[in-house]
């Protein structure tokens, strides 16, 4: 299994580390990817990552289908102003439509649903987003749980539901005894 996350400057650190822990605790690979064209990227309390990839400016469909073929589905970690610099990037839609097309899991956490939002991915589904930041009538439910997955779609509350969004997404892609053994081991 492996897994890519899209992130921008100003991400949510919390969002993006716990769930990319969880899924290697679990065996799951997982590259960061920039969308910024720099490896270096700020996270919105300033603590520094580094992507192991950079996401090219010019894309094309060749390019997206090969990213949906090589990796089991994506992560939107959200903080401001990554989720909106992810949802008005066109690369991150196009391989979102690509994952989402060919069911894999697409995940997106706090603010980041909005990218979801937008693509029409919320319609009929059950999500969750930070207060305010997806509106509720773009799904079937909006709910206040921590987190939630109906069918690939996977949408994360905040900060302090990453943890419990990192174990959703390990349950979408299958690894249910996996989660349930990192759990046990980060006493959970």
């Amino acid at each position: 299994m492996k897994m890519m996350v899209l992130l921008s400057n100003g991400f949510e650190e919390v969002e993006a580390v716990a769930p990319v822990d969880i899924l290697k605790r679990a065996g799951v690979a997982v590259d960061i990817y920039s969308t910024t064209g720099h490896d270096i990227l700020k996270g919105a309390h300033n603590i520094d990552f580094i992507a192991d990839e950079i996401l090219p400016d010019n894309m094309n469909d060749n390019d997206y289908d090969k990213i949906s073929k090589d990796y089991d589905g994506v992560i939107l970690p959200g903080g401001l102003p990554n989720a909106h610099n992810l949802r008005d990037d066109m690369r991150v839609n196009e391989i979102v439509m690509a994952f989402y097309n060919k069911s894999k899991v697409i995940a997106a956490i706090c603010a980041s649903p909005c990218t979801f939002e937008k693509l029409g991915l919320l319609e009929g589904r059950k999500a969750t987003s930070y207060p305010g930041c997806i509106n509720p009538d773009s799904c079937g439910e909006y709910t206040q749980e921590p987190a939630v997955r109906d069918g690939n779609v996977i949408t994360g509350r905040s900060a302090g539901a990453a943890i419990d969004f990192g174990f959703e997404i390990l349950k979408g892609l299958g690894l249910e005894s996996e989660a349930e053994t990192v759990k046990a081991q980060i006493i959970y």
